[in-house]
């Protein structure tokens, strides 16, 4: 039941080219994962053809259960709609559920009531969106963005129903946000839908730029067992309530490789949930 359920983030082998993508599904694949989680800009690697990207699938014997979506600033923020129904009808057809979104990146130096006020209303609007194609969006709070601190968190899963969105905890993030994961997860256990699960060391987030599909890049999140992150409690918390969605490891940065680094945390995922 848990490897079923156990999940790869690939975007760390790229998001530009359809053999970053067959390579990642490749190996994933081989070390026993059948689920995982890719990046909006990722399909335009294949120019939204929905049966290439379908074969790759197919030929490893994977499913994509997620893909990762972030906002942009407000200036941009036509960008973000402008073609997310096309890529929506890609995501549906593939019979994806869950989406991850992560907030307006860039964040200002003070989290203001307009700016909450205008993060709220834009992450309404889009989860609305999403479910129109019967996919719900889940809030994942992210370092450097204007969903970073539990307040923030608070402001949107407080003021925003459930049926509308849902949770995507992340506990490295969690823990570069000065939050505690298992404090914050335990407040919104019933609407957690998603799950990232990565380790860290402390608080003191290191970045090393972004990676092509804009995302930032981190390089002291680690392996999972290999930080400060109390694993044993989250998972704990997440059995006794039910949770029965994607376990998700996620790495930005693999020490040596990708391969071994999905392998240790799949493994881990394996021994420990």
């Amino acid at each position: 039941m848990v490897k079923s359920r156990i999940t790869a983030a690939i975007w760390p082998w790229g998001t530009d080219t359809r053999e970053q993508m067959e390579t990642a599904a490749a190996a994933v694949s081989k070390i026993g994962y059948e689920n995982f989680e890719s990046v909006k800009a990722a399909i335009y690697a294949y120019d939204l053809d929905i049966k290439a990207y379908k074969e790759v699938l197919d030929k490893n014997n994977l499913k994509a259960v997620s893909f990762y979506i972030h906002l942009l600033k407000p200036e941009n923020e036509k960008e973000i709609f402008a073609s997310l129904d096309r890529e929506l009808e890609f995501m549906a057809e593939l019979g994806v559920k869950r989406i991850c979104l992560q907030a307006t990146g860039g964040r200002p130096e003070v989290m203001d009531k307009n700016a909450l006020d205008y993060e709220l209303d834009l992450i309404g609007r889009f989860a609305e969106k999403t479910l129109k194609y019967d996919i719900m969006s889940n809030l994942h709070p992210h370092h450097n963005t204007w969903v970073m601190r539990k307040e923030e968190i608070d402001n949107i899963l407080r003021n925003l129903d459930s049926s509308i969105i849902q949770f995507a905890p992340d506990t490295a993030h969690l823990v570069a946000g000065d939050a505690d994961p298992y404090e914050v997860i335990k407040e919104y256990v019933d609407r957690v839908n998603f799950t990232h699960f990565k380790d860290i060391k402390s608080a003191d987030v290191k970045s090393e730029g972004y990676a092509s599909a804009g995302m930032e890049v981190y390089s002291n999140f680690c392996e999972l067992g290999k930080g400060n992150v109390d694993f044993k409690s989250i998972f704990t918390l997440l059995k006794d309530h039910g949770y029965d969605g994607p376990l998700c490891e996620e790495l930005d940065q693999a020490p040596i490789s990708n391969e071994i680094s999905a392998l240790n945390n799949f493994n881990f995922l394996m021994e420990n949930y």
